[in-house]
């Protein structure tokens, strides 16, 4: 067994070819090769990195990759990592320590290319092992934004509720429409904040995101069937450059009336006020999303001792989608 520390650009044939394989294998998922180059070339670098382990055919069976985004706390440009798509085939899982030390070889290659702190929103198996293995810090958890349009479908019963559910968020982008002609707050600066743009915004949104501009709004979102719901996830919501009250209530109100979706939800901080979504408490949250920190350059923890606070952050399903 062997790992390789590298940048995207650096994989040969047989990586990429391999590293497919592998990761479909373990994800249960049926990704194209032009997925991954999309995902990993498109970066601000031009490439992502990653820590390859290796059998002794020189196959890939693991990966660990961190994607690199710039930030932004105030007028100062901060290069951050995002960790992604960590994965060992089952059959080499012997040593429980590979993944981390896949990670601290990766470590290294970042620190020299200027990233100071990776993120990462792990799933309930893997931020066990993040957390006490590796000593990732806790940023905090993601919240949850809903509106239901069909609730007979979101509870699986009782489907006579999607009359008066359907009606109700009629009525609630009614009310909205009215409201957004006489207030339109948007939403406050956050103290870190992802560097966005058109360049971003093209890389980021690929086909499987629905794009829609009217006038000065511009929102995405995407459609998914989770276990027999059929849920639409708002994305990014903006006016100008903002998340706005007026680009959330065209954004939620597109979707309503332009999909069949059964519930819409919004992933990520609301620091704005409104009145079209609903907070979902945590007892009802379809799963946790853990906002995870490791700070790499020890300089940082000088630098911005408040990084850890997740009020700090503006972070959410544009960040990277981990729904």
């Amino acid at each position: 067994m062997e790992i390789k520390v590298c940048t995207s650009v650096a994989f040969s044939e047989l990586d990429w070819k391999t590293y497919q394989e592998s990761f479909n294998a373990a994800f249960d998922k049926d990704y194209p090769l032009s997925y991954f180059t999309q995902k990993y070339t498109t970066a601000i670098d031009g490439h992502a990195y990653h820590a390859l382990l290796l059998n002794n055919e020189r196959n890939v069976v693991g990966g660990c990759s961190v994607i690199p985004f710039q930030y932004k706390k105030g007028e100062e440009i901060i290069r951050v990592g995002q960790a992604v798509d960590v994965f060992i085939l089952e059959a080499y899982r012997a040593d429980p320590m590979m993944l981390h030390k896949m990670y601290l070889q990766l470590k290294k290659l970042l620190i020299l290319n200027g990233i100071g702190l990776v993120l990462a929103v792990p799933n309930t198996n893997a931020y066990t092992y993040w957390k006490h293995i590796v000593k990732w810090k806790d940023v905090g958890d993601l919240p949850y934004w809903m509106i239901i349009i069909r609730a007979g479908n979101v509870i699986k019963k009782w489907s006579f509720l999607n009359v008066f559910s359907l009606a109700f968020s009629y009525l609630l982008i009614c009310f909205n429409a009215i409201i957004s002609l006489i207030t339109n707050n948007k939403e406050r600066q956050s103290m870190y904040e992802l560097i966005t743009g058109e360049a971003f915004c093209n890389n980021r949104f690929t086909q499987e995101y629905c794009k829609i501009v009217t006038g000065d709004i511009t929102f995405y979102y995407r459609l998914y069937d989770e276990n027999g719901v059929k849920t639409a996830y708002l994305i990014d919501a903006k006016q100008k450059d903002r998340l706005s009250f007026k680009a959330l209530y065209k954004g939620v109100s597109y979707i309503v009336r332009k999909t069949d979706a059964d519930i819409v939800l919004y992933v990520g901080p609301m620091k704005l006020f409104q009145m079209l979504l609903i907070h979902v408490p945590k007892r009802f949250e379809p799963k946790r999303l853990p906002l995870t920190c490791d700070i790499i350059n020890e300089e940082y923890s000088a630098m911005y001792s408040d990084i850890l606070e997740f009020n700090n952050w503006n972070y959410g399903l544009l960040n990277f989608d981990v729904r």
